[in-house]
């Protein structure tokens, strides 16, 4: 027998059983580098081929849908605050801020908005009489410019102060009633105060703008929502995914995890359709020309109609009828459908409230599109790397109990 037989006998005594797990964030690093390339390449050849109304149109598609889930993560964050919300420990609050890190490169990327201004806005060309004071292009940009800083400041500085140790405790302490720190108990209504107000905001200026004609009180609060929507159902996303590569008895493993994601999905889902059905039902009654055609063009009219009904049955008749019970809702093949149909949908509804104003009777999908959504998706991936590489961590580790009585790693405790 080898001398050094014992010790590494003795080395493989003290070895952890459950070896420290590396994911492959290469991989996902690489994906992301292809897809910023291709989205480049789209961009460029869209604008030499002379579809430069294309590209900006789908800038502005895509910035504000991935916007949407960076900002709407932060604030479901904040409303975990406001709730006391702590069933997974502090879990779910770095799930919920793991795609944050878009904020500030979509700051820099709304200079696409800026440069691409004449062919999204048509009121630059053909002013809308009685609104030139507030439908001008140095004063929107300037003031959707400043609104979107200063959410992403409140944005950061919540982020930040959720990492402090004692935020960190009292997250992982369900058993007590004690309330969040100071400073988090004042800025998560102020984010989540900003957030109502900037997103309505942008719903006003970089949507109703461009049918000038057209306007609802509502729609601002409906938008507002749909971008909350898509941060819960991409956090189900990711907790799907984590769970199916992650070892065996991560927190992710849970069924009750799971099933807390999938009511989040379903209420908010309901939530969405309400105050859709609410924003319709006045239009229709009312039956006044500047109001219908809006939706007139979208639903009812080639070649619109289909692809407008398309986010109805993914972003509510699909997560209604499948995650009514509890079962589907801990389904990693339901609840990941449902989310990635959910994703799917959110970007179509961003596409059809913004493309149709400029083009009503033409439906200009194609390689430009799918290109520039792809380098946004590919910035996205990159930006979402650290914090769900933080989410991976909180996942394997051993922690404080949750769900009553299960350990992170899905085991009696």
């Amino acid at each position: 027998m080898s001398r050094n037989q014992p010790e590494s006998l003795g080395a493989a005594a003290i070895r952890p059983i459950r070896e420290p797990v590396q994911l492959n964030w290469q991989r996902m690093n690489t994906f992301g580098g292809v897809l910023i390339i291709i989205g480049l390449i789209g961009f460029v050849a869209g604008l030499a081929t002379g579809n430069a109304q294309r590209v900006w149109l789908t800038w502005l598609v895509s910035w504000l849908f991935f916007m949407g889930i960076a900002q709407g993560g932060v604030v479901a964050s904040a409303a975990f605050y406001l709730v006391q919300g702590r069933w997974a420990g502090s879990l779910h609050y770095k799930l919920a801020q793991s795609f944050w890190l878009f904020l500030p490169v979509g700051l820099v990327l709304f200079a696409g908005v800026a440069i691409g201004r004449d062919h999204i806005f048509p009121w630059i060309a053909h002013p809308a009489e009685g609104k030139e004071g507030w439908l001008n292009a140095p004063f929107l940009i300037t003031r959707d410019w400043i609104a979107i800083i200063i959410l992403t400041i409140l944005s950061w500085l919540l982020v930040i102060w959720s990492r402090e140790p004692d935020a960190i405790a009292w997250q992982r302490d369900p058993r007590t009633i004690e309330m969040p720190p100071r400073g988090l108990r004042r800025l998560a209504p102020a984010v989540g105060i900003a957030y109502c107000v900037v997103f309505t905001l942008l719903a006003f200026d970089l949507i109703m703008s461009l049918s000038p004609q057209w306007h609802s009180t509502l729609f601002g609060w409906w938008y507002f929502e749909t971008a909350f929507w898509s941060a819960i159902v991409a956090m189900a996303f990711v907790v799907v995914q984590m769970a199916r590569i992650l070892p065996p008895g991560n927190a992710f493993s849970i069924p009750e995890l799971r099933h807390d994601c999938g009511k989040m999905v379903f209420a908010f889902s309901v939530f969405w359709i309400y105050l859709g059905f609410a924003q319709y039902i006045v239009i229709w009654y009312g039956d006044i020309p500047t109001e219908t055609f809006f939706i007139l063009v979208r639903f009812w009219h080639h070649p619109w109609a289909i692809l407008s009904w398309i986010p109805v049955f993914f972003m509510w008749v699909i997560p209604f009828l499948f995650l009514m019970g509890v079962r589907p809702k801990k389904s990693l093949a339901i609840l990941g459908t449902v989310a990635t149909l959910g994703l799917i949908g959110v970007w179509i509804l961003n596409y059809i409230m913004i493309v149709p104003s400029l083009s009503p009777h033409h439906l200009p999908f194609g390689w430009v599109e799918i290109c520039i959504a792809a380098g946004f998706l590919g910035v996205f991936i990159f930006t979402s790397i650290p914090g769900l590489k933080l989410v991976a961590q909180e996942a394997i580790v051993p922690g404080p109990s949750i769900y009553g009585g299960h350990g992170t790693h899905g085991e009696q405790v």
